[in-house]
């Protein structure tokens, strides 16, 4: 049952969790949708639009690779908190004037960092919900990312619709990053105060 994943200290991680898979899908699925769109109406060609979205996938392979390595030797919630904020930083500097090597580096480490969290989320909460409720966990955690992958795209084609400056139009799509930024790190200080107070209950040994 969907309340095993609030009980037993789980409640403010599964919540996290859902809103960092939320606030994740949106990005994916708004950077793929309108990133060639925005590029052209910053003035770039549709073949050099098309290859910024190629970038941004591309970038997703060091971004799950890359980050699963620093999971395994640092804290996967506290790698993702970091990844996030980096996405919001590099998806807002989309917004401004940059040399072409310079703008591809950004959508580059914005694709690692949006793409390659998504990944990288499922196998967070793999590892925090324990095997009965594992299938439990992730299907909830990933039915309401999938509300995020369908606003997504809704909010670039009203946000077009509006014709704000192409810097607005990237900040609104970096917004969910520093939330699931937030969300990840909350995430983060509710599990090293739930290991602490596991060691403080269990008896040691003489």
């Amino acid at each position: 049952p969907v309340l095993q994943l609030f009980r037993e200290g789980r409640a403010v991680r599964t919540l996290m969790l859902w809103v960092a898979f939320f606030c994740c899908l949106l990005m994916v699925y708004a950077l793929s949708s309108w990133l060639p769109k925005l590029m052209a109406n910053a003035g770039y060609s549709l073949g050099s639009s098309l290859s910024f979205l190629l970038v941004l996938n591309f970038g997703a392979i060091f971004g799950a690779v890359g980050g699963g390595v620093l999971g395994d030797k640092l804290n996967l919630p506290r790698v993702l908190a970091v990844f996030f904020a980096v996405a919001a930083i590099s998806i807002t500097l989309l917004g401004f004037k940059s040399p072409t090597p310079v703008l591809y580096l950004l959508i580059a480490i914005a694709g690692a960092t949006t793409i390659g969290s998504q990944i990288l989320l499922y196998a967070c909460a793999a590892q925090f919900y324990s095997m009965a409720i594992r299938s439990t966990g992730l299907g909830w955690a990933s039915g309401i990312g999938r509300n995020g992958a369908i606003v997504g795209p809704l909010l670039g084609g009203a946000l077009l619709g509006i014709s704000l400056p192409l810097q607005l139009n990237f900040m609104a799509f970096a917004v969910p990053g520093a939330i699931a930024a937030v969300a990840m790190t909350l995430f983060a200080i509710s599990s090293q105060r739930s290991t602490r107070a596991t060691a403080a209950l269990t008896p040691t040994r003489a």
